[in-house]
């Protein structure tokens, strides 16, 4: 989230708002709740007028989510050219580790609250797995593909979930080695892909089972 390279004053003011208020709603939120922060305390802490905060979301629940749909639109868009015949995995694990990069590294420390309280926060549960669904989908989708299918099957899904709740066990690694969030996920991605690197199911049955 921070300054994109070539923006103009104006593109970055509004960015620079919009991550001021979003900051500021992540920190509120952690310290006393989604539901008991209001707009006029974001607005307040970050020193705009409530009204400015709707110029730049819609709720209260975006600002927590800032990033998440440019995120899943580039996570859709790196899978979109996966064809018939092709080896998903490589890249879809590329498209994971871009989106999780961009996402992650220009502010770890305020993705790192921000993914912590998506977790904590009862109501922010249904939203978060609103949008993890759209991963799991995409995921699926791509295995599909790759393998000929109408439609994902019971292995597509099975891969699209583990790696989608390989990103939660990444948050919940956090701080107990030196790595980076994205080259945890790497590392996590690459524990799934030896064990679920089969084909496709066929009549219930993997296709290289014997």
């Amino acid at each position: 989230m921070n300054d994109v390279p070539g923006q103009s004053k104006v593109e970055l003011r509004r960015s620079r708002v919009r991550r001021d208020l979003a900051h500021c709603a992540v920190t509120l939120m952690t310290e006393q709740g989604f539901e008991a922060t209001t707009v006029a305390d974001i607005a307040a802490a970050a020193d705009y007028h409530p009204s400015s905060f709707f110029r730049y979301f819609a709720a209260k629940e975006d600002a927590v989510f800032i990033g998440v749909p440019e995120a899943s639109e580039a996570f859709r868009a790196a899978c979109a050219g996966i064809k018939r015949g092709d080896d998903a995995w490589p890249v879809v694990r590329a498209g994971v580790v871009a989106g999780v990069e961009h996402f992650t590294e220009a502010d770890p420390d305020f993705f790192a609250a921000q993914f912590g309280l998506w977790l904590s926060d009862p109501a922010l549960q249904g939203p978060m797995a609103t949008n993890l669904i759209v991963w799991e989908q995409v995921i699926a989708a791509a295995f599909a593909t790759a393998a000929g299918l109408k439609r994902p099957d019971l292995h597509c899904y099975v891969v699209g979930g583990a790696i989608v709740s390989s990103l939660r066990a990444c948050v919940h690694a956090q701080g107990q080695d030196s790595d980076t969030f994205t080259v945890r996920v790497e590392r996590a991605i690459a524990m799934l892909e030896q064990g679920l690197r089969t084909g496709p199911t066929r009549r219930g049955k993997p296709t290289n089972s014997r």
